[in-house]
């Protein structure tokens, strides 16, 4: 099939529409046009909504209309967004070309992914897009999500989205639409969201292109790929654009089981996954295995990526012996450098803590209830140890939590819950005095709990502050890790 790759790549008519048609639109509760019609509503979408489905008048309390053409023409449509069979797709396409349309998403399967028949008429819409200057995404997506417009128009129930700097690209689907659940479970902050899907007409090297090179609302680029078109192009891409833009991808079909699965999912061509790993990360991608690392760089490279880390020096800082222990074990399998402290740092930490605590790094703070130790030990290795690039803090969040479960309890007075309240609030200010360190030091401090924002007001607050939070020390060293590779990676350029 013939590309050119020099079409208009002005994109923004896709993510940023003032007005869109969804043909396919449907009140009927079991089918994907109710689906992806009421996200678009629950979601409340900034522009103009506009169902297209002749049986219906109406549809979630908006006027449907039988066709593109029968929408008022003093409308000017940016988008439209098509959820019918695939042999009527042609047409809309063409009711498009006379409405002046030129952006279309193409969730509608039955293409190439399913035989010689759906591959024909892949060929036809993607020539008359090509000829009638409009361009797809898809088809054989599951939609797109915009939060710039609280656009959600994707066939999965989705709310909650947060706005933020991320650009997320998925050829899958299905693990996109797995990424937005961890997202909003994370309460990470999306700026869009694409299921590519077949990538008739738009390929990944050209959402790398545009959402590296001509949107300033991405800060990070998330892609997942199951096979890369035009990988020359796409290489030289990445090589550009990571020098500002942090670029995260997720590859699957490197296998043979992975690349038949592949082709019968989106069609795609896939390689062999060491090969892809090296020619990426040597032209300073980041490789990850799974959507849970990816979004922990997210969140790591939104609030991160302008900070130094040349030699990968840490000091682990831990409410208990045992997480630092396996802190410690992660920092010596992925080559991070714990720093030992030296005689000032040493000298003013001992008079913090009881005589039992651990004499070194990791500094373990052995359960001490005083939360001012914390923030004290941090600005004592900051101001004292000036080749430590961050700190490691474990086992955080603990008091708040500890506060809010005796609240429930029937055993503690009512007069008695204030104080209860005034704990979590010390624990809360004492995440305020750390941030407010790391920003004036310039220097990162990974926080690792156990607990939720459900559960600890103080971990609420991280959260709310788009601040990253581990799971576990091995995920955070991995991070810091990715962090350490992207600053050489770059200072070698």
């Amino acid at each position: 099939m013939y590309m050119d790759l020099n079409r208009d790549l002005n994109l923004k008519p896709i993510f940023e529409p003032q007005a869109i048609a969804l043909v396919g639109a449907s009140d009927k509760l079991s089918s994907w046009g109710f689906i992806v019609a009421h996200n678009i509503v629950q979601n409340n979408y900034s522009g103009q909504f506009f169902p297209v489905n002749p049986k219906r008048e109406e549809i979630l309390g908006y006027k449907s209309y039988p066709s593109i053409l029968d929408i008022p023409k003093e409308v000017k449509l940016d988008l439209v967004i098509i959820i019918i069979p695939a042999k009527f797709v042609l047409s809309i396409l063409e009711q498009a070309k006379q409405r002046g349309v030129h952006h279309a998403v193409i969730i509608t399967a039955g293409f190439r992914e399913s035989g010689e028949e759906g591959r024909e008429l892949e060929e036809k819409i993607t020539t008359y897009a090509q000829q009638n200057d409009i361009r797809l995404i898809g088809p054989n997506g599951m939609g797109i999500v915009s939060t710039r417009v609280n656009l959600t128009a994707v066939m999965w129930p989705v709310a909650g989205l947060k706005q933020g700097d991320m650009a997320f690209i998925s050829q899958s689907g299905n693990i996109g639409t797995i990424g937005l659940t961890v997202a909003s479970r994370r309460g990470i902050g999306l700026n869009v969201y694409v299921s590519a899907g077949n990538m008739a007409d738009l390929v990944m090297a050209d959402y790398l292109e545009f959402f590296g090179k001509h949107d300033s609302r991405t800060k990070v680029i998330g892609l997942y790929v199951e096979g890369i078109q035009h990988p020359k192009r796409f290489v030289n891409l990445v090589k550009e654009i990571s020098k500002s833009k942090p670029i995260i991808i997720l590859k699957a079909g490197g296998t043979v089981s992975g690349r038949q699965a592949a082709l019968s999912h989106t069609g795609a061509i896939t390689g062999d996954d060491q090969v892809f790993r090296d020619i990426l990360e040597h032209a300073g991608a980041i490789i990850v295995d799974s959507l849970d690392e990816m979004f922990d760089l997210v969140l790591v490279f939104s609030r991160w990526a302008e900070m130094k880390f040349p030699r990968g020096k840490v000091v682990i800082v831990t409410r208990g012996g045992g997480w630092g222990v396996m802190a410690a074990d992660a920092c010596s399998r992925q080559g991070i450098n714990l720093e030992p402290l030296n005689k000032n740092a040493y000298e003013r930490i001992d008079k913090l803590l009881p005589p039992y605590w651990s004499k070194g790094n990791p500094i373990d703070t052995v359960a001490s209830l005083n939360l001012n130790d914390v923030k004290e030990i941090i600005q004592i290795i900051f101001d004292e140890m000036p080749p430590v690039e961050a700190i490691f803090l474990l086992g955080v969040g603990g008091i708040a939590y500890l506060a809010n479960l005796a609240k429930q309890s029937p055993f503690i007075p009512d007069e008695n819950k204030d104080q209860l309240d005034f704990i979590s609030d010390l624990e809360v200010n004492l995440f305020k005095e750390i941030l407010k360190l790391s920003r004036s030091y310039g220097k990162p401090i990974l926080v690792t709990s156990l607990l939720t924002a459900h559960n600890s007001p103080s971990i609420q607050f991280l959260e709310a502050q788009d601040y990253p939070i581990f799971s576990n020390p091995a995920r955070m060293v991995q991070a810091f890790r990715y962090m350490v590779n992207y600053y050489r990676w770059r200072q070698r350029i």
